[in-house]
């Protein structure tokens, strides 16, 4: 009797969820649908962006390998506003070089190394890269401790990458 019941009980809870479980199986399908169409939309201008290709010191190279190569933990993000595309580039510091000029002690590398974050923005005109609109930052503990803008601070990337 009381298993009867148990089951009498079961069935009827049963009963009333096939049809959420189905409404729920078919929100995530489109959910999951949606991520994925802009997941693609978006990636096919990152990859594009990503794979544009500078020469430096009779090097040529891409965006993706400058910044995969000085940078750990990599991160892309990308905008675009009329013809003008916006390339952020966030990752952590690797003492390969890069901001040489600070005079870290061995103390500050590794800090450095273990938290800091890096922020590149790169500028394009129709496709092409605005060097002069270059922003790159490096924080430590949300503290802004490195703030370089134009020519010169993308030519310090192109400089490492060149040099290993």
């Amino acid at each position: 009797m009381r298993s009867s019941i148990l089951f009498l009980f079961t069935a009827i809870l049963l009963a009333g969820c096939g049809d959420t479980i189905g409404d729920i199986k078919q929100a995530a399908a489109g959910i999951n649908s949606k991520a994925n169409e802009a997941a693609t939309a978006i990636s096919t201008d990152v990859h594009s962006i990503r794979a544009v290709e500078m020469e430096f010191d009779n090097q040529t190279f891409t965006i993706n390998d400058l910044f995969k190569t000085i940078l750990r933990d990599v991160q892309w993000y990308y905008d675009e506003n009329g013809n003008e595309q916006q390339l952020k580039i966030t990752g952590t510091w690797q003492d390969n070089g890069l901001f040489a000029e600070e005079n870290f002690s061995e103390i500050e590398k590794q800090q450095l190394i273990e938290n800091s974050e890096i922020e590149v923005i790169l500028f394009f005109q129709n496709g092409v890269i605005d060097e002069e609109k270059t922003t790159v930052t490096m924080s430590q503990n949300r503290q802004t401790i490195i703030d370089q803008k134009g020519t010169e601070a993308l030519l310090n990337f192109y400089t490492i990458y060149t040099k290993n």
